[in-house]
């Protein structure tokens, strides 16, 4: 007996070394985790909590704080008791192809136009209520245990692509005596993991597993451990509720180098990067952001009395909100392309802005233009387009694109207004009163399918002023959008401070500030010097205009080639991914001769999207969908959708 103890002993302590020397080679952040964990318990100087047990022919793992059992149960048999539910169909996954109203169909958009003829032929040939893959491509493990259920469940499913979450690291640790982890990374598998992170690090941990062949985002398999556990499945279902490839469409992306070479050959100025990095206007001022959340309403008044101790940066729908309390913004921001911005920009006094600058990204609608063309306004590209004037970087909402570029003009001590990312806790408004768009939720509604990926669900989070706030998943993207580019900014800013006055989210890297404490800190402020204006100019440049007559010749070459991908007779399925794959490489090569990167991402844009309901429906186990002659339609929609793209690009440049 004691012959068995000590072969066992063994046994897991080899496991446990070669664990080690995997998680050291592939993730050597959680290699020093473990490592620095098994120092402190070895040398005394931290008593664990749980201990690896081995009692009636099974492991467990002992609580020796409570002295309770973790499975309480034959830990091989509840392996082997999940893996027998877990299966090849949509049930235990997050479905991320987008519905219609009746919760079957797949929807479709205006913003991609040339992939809609793939949804079209999905909604005709696809039976919905039978949906079982052929292969799994994506799975998460939402806490390991002992990781025994996730050995089992890979050696079934055979997932590609492996995210595991374990948020006690030193449960993590126990598992690594008894289960091999670099099963989940053998042959053409990757896995990814996230132990011990807070909800950033698990974010960005989840933002790579989901870029990882992102043309396989339609659904993705989990499962969660422990109840207590269920928050990491809420993240997941926030990250993907609000990052898709259907955020910035290929369509939009034409549309944008479209605007930016008109606004180019208008001679209008641009924002170059190289010398607002070298400038740095915005430097040792005293920078106030004014962002459109409800709390703005709070200090509205305040801001009224103060402003020329501030250099005053604001979001452009609130701007006609500040023009009746006479506030007048140094810098105003607009990045929607959307018309609407027109009436943002119309204020009751023609002249109200003759003293400010417009900021914005190079997508404007031709009506904004016309109520600005008297106004002094500047360029940001909205892509990297034109390599010499370089980028600024590119964010969903207007508020957090403001912060961006304050920092970027050199601003290194920041206030922030109305960045709420939350309702107003009485009324569910999402908006300042007065502000040019307006907008009222019930603050009680909350969808209950936690398989859903829904915007809608109403959630308590940690508050910026107070303990908790109410908000929803549609407005957690704007928290999500401040914090991810402040932890961009501060890797390359380090003297960077900024203050959240706003009575909304808690955002990470914001510093919480009450009203007392910003009275106390202006005392000592001296008034702004009033030459904006002047600012800008010495930071932006007129573009000479480009010369496309190269890219138009690479354009009909690549023309020619897809005409001919067209007509190919598809014979199975394994031909026509040879044949596309084959294609798509050459049109990279292509693109590379061209005079930006961008031509071949926008290619790359419309087939990732293409590619996620084409990979759909070719993985599914449906009879007859791997047919000739569906695969024959499916090359053809295809490459027409390549060809619309192809053909959009080369109206941009002629």
């Amino acid at each position: 007996m004691e012959e068995e103890i000590v072969d066992l002993s063994n046994t897991l302590l080899e496991i446990y070394k070669r664990n080690l020397e995997f998680l050291e080679e592939n993730f050597e952040d959680i290699f020093k985790k473990v490592d620095k964990l098994s120092t402190k318990i070895d040398e005394k100087k931290y008593s664990p909590k749980y201990s690896l047990e081995y009692k009636d022919g099974y492991f467990d793992i002992l609580n020796l704080e409570e002295n309770t059992w973790f499975y309480a149960v034959d830990s091989y048999a509840d392996a082997d008791s999940r893996a027998e539910h877990a299966n090849f169909t949509k049930d235990g996954s997050l479905d991320l192809l987008r519905k219609g109203v009746d919760g079957v169909k797949l929807l479709g958009g205006n913003s991609f136009k040339d992939v809609m003829p793939v949804v079209d032929y999905i909604n005709d040939n696809v039976d919905f209520s039978n949906i079982e893959f052929q292969k799994i491509y994506k799975y998460v493990f939402m806490g390991v245990g002992l990781g025994f259920h996730m050995h089992e469940i890979n050696k079934k499913l055979n997932p590609f692509t492996i995210l595991i979450m374990e948020p006690e690291l030193e449960i993590f640790r126990l598992s690594l005596f008894v289960v091999d982890y670099s099963e989940f990374n053998k042959g053409n598998k990757t896995l990814f993991l996230s132990i011990e992170d807070d909800e950033s690090e698990r974010t960005h941990i989840i933002e790579s597993f989901y870029n990882w062949h992102s043309y396989m985002n339609y659904n993705i398999k989990h499962h969660l451990f422990i109840e207590g556990y269920s928050y990491l499945k809420d993240e997941l279902i926030d990250y993907f509720s609000t990052n898709t490839v259907t955020s910035f469409p290929y369509s939009l992306t034409i549309k944008n180098i479209f605007k930016t070479v008109n606004f180019i050959n208008n001679e209008d100025r641009f924002l170059s990067v190289d010398i607002i990095l070298e400038k740095k206007i915005l430097k040792d001022k005293n920078v106030l952001i004014i962002a459109a959340g409800p709390s703005l309403d709070n200090y509205i008044d305040w801001i009224e009395e103060n402003q020329d101790k501030f250099t005053v940066v604001c979001v452009d729908v609130i701007l006609r909100k500040l023009e009746k309390h006479n506030i007048i913004p140094d810098i105003v921001v607009s990045i929607d392309p959307s018309p609407m911005c027109a009436d943002y920009l119309t204020t009751d006094d023609p002249d109200f802005l003759n003293n400010s600058t417009i900021v914005f990204l190079s997508q404007q609608d031709d009506t904004v233009m016309k109520v600005v063309k008297d106004k002094k306004y500047y360029f940001a590209q909205s892509i990297p387009f034109i390599s010499e004037l370089g980028f600024l970087g590119s964010v969903s909402n207007v508020g957090t694109y403001s912060f961006m570029i304050a920092v970027h003009f050199g601003a290194n001590k920041i206030y922030t207004i109305g960045n709420d990312a939350a309702f107003d806790q009485e009324t569910g408004s999402r908006y300042s009163k007065d502000s040019s768009f307006s907008k009222v939720e019930s603050i009680e509604h909350n969808i209950q399918d936690k398989d859903v990926v829904s915007n809608h669900d109403i959630i308590e989070v940690e508050g910026n002023l107070r303990e908790m706030v109410r908000t929803n998943r549609i407005l957690l993207t704007f928290k999500h959008s401040f914090e991810s580019t402040m932890r961009g900014l501060m890797e390359r800013y380090t003297d960077l401070t900024v203050y959240n006055l706003s009575d909304g989210v808690k955002l990470d890297g914001f510093i919480p500030m009450k009203f007392d404490d910003i009275n106390n800190d202006i005392i000592n402020f001296e008034n702004k010097e009033k030459n904006i204006i002047e600012l800008l100019d010495n930071i932006s440049v007129i573009v000479e205009k480009p010369d496309f007559e190269e890219d138009i010749k690479i354009l009909n070459l690549m023309l020619n080639r897809f005409k001919k991908q067209k007509k190919i007779k598809i014979k199975n399925r394994d031909q026509f991914l040879e044949k596309k794959l084959e294609v798509m490489v050459w049109i990279l090569e292509q693109s590379k001769n061209m005079s930006s990167s961008f031509f071949g991402n926008i290619f790359l844009l419309y087939t990732e999207l293409a590619d996620i309901y084409i990979n759909f429906i070719l993985n599914l186990r449906q009879e007859g969908l791997n047919d000739k002659e569906h695969l024959i339609k499916i090359n053809n929609i295809w490459s027409s959708g390549v060809i619309a793209v192809l053909k959009d690009l080369k109206k941009v440049v002629s």
